[in-house]
């Protein structure tokens, strides 16, 4: 099984080419959030189920659920793991990144990398009976997973779209960090997210 490699460029084109065939307006209007749910479930028709994937609190965050059949989650009132029947095409979140709404970025973000991996990987895993997974501090550095985070990058914070909305609050004078802030809460993700890719941009020292 020989792992396909995609360029920084290519996976922008990708996320541009999903933006462009679920909204043609939206990389041309105001900056705003993308509507990533509603992108999973309508244009790719996959489904979102949200359950506790292990008993860590520093573990897993999202799967990848490629092929019919059983995977495990963690169930808190047996304080033990179960089979869990799924479907292709269903991604499974870890239902504590909704008890804090500090955690909103981190599950948007989980949910875009999770998206990424089916858009990208999808011939790769399907029939494999493979998952793939999103961690929370110690992600995996391979190249799957770097493409993954990238794509989820370029679909939440679309290059045209950033720099529109850095430079206009930038000609309201607002401080460093209070740009930063309202850069996070227009694209609904971390500001660590946001200051990493202004960085990427080349906005952000």
């Amino acid at each position: 099984m020989s792992e396909l490699f995609f360029t920084e460029r290519a996976l922008e084109c990708i996320a541009r080419q999903i933006l462009n065939q679920y909204d043609p307006f939206y990389l041309n209007g105001n900056p705003r959030a993308v509507p990533l749910e509603k992108i999973v479930e309508d244009a790719f028709g996959l489904r979102i189920e949200y359950v506790r994937l292990t008993e860590s609190d520093d573990g897993e965050l999202g799967r990848m659920i490629y092929d019919d059949g059983y995977t495990t989650v963690y169930d808190p009132d047996t304080e033990d793991y179960e089979l869990f029947k799924v479907s292709a095409g269903t991604i499974l979140i870890d239902c504590r990144l909704l008890t804090d709404p500090k955690l909103y970025g981190r599950y948007r973000y989980t949910l875009a990398h999770e998206l990424a991996h089916w858009v990208l990987h999808k011939k790769l895993f399907q029939g494999t009976r493979t998952a793939a997974a999103t961690y929370g501090e110690s992600l995996s550095c391979n190249s799957t997973e770097w493409q993954a985070n990238h794509l989820a990058k370029a679909l939440l914070m679309p290059v045209g779209q950033v720099k529109r909305a850095f430079f206009g609050l930038a000609m309201q004078k607002r401080t460093s960090a209070a740009q930063l802030q309202s850069l996070a809460n227009i694209f609904e993700v971390s500001k660590q997210a946001m200051e990493y890719r202004l960085k990427e941009f080349g906005l952000l020292r």
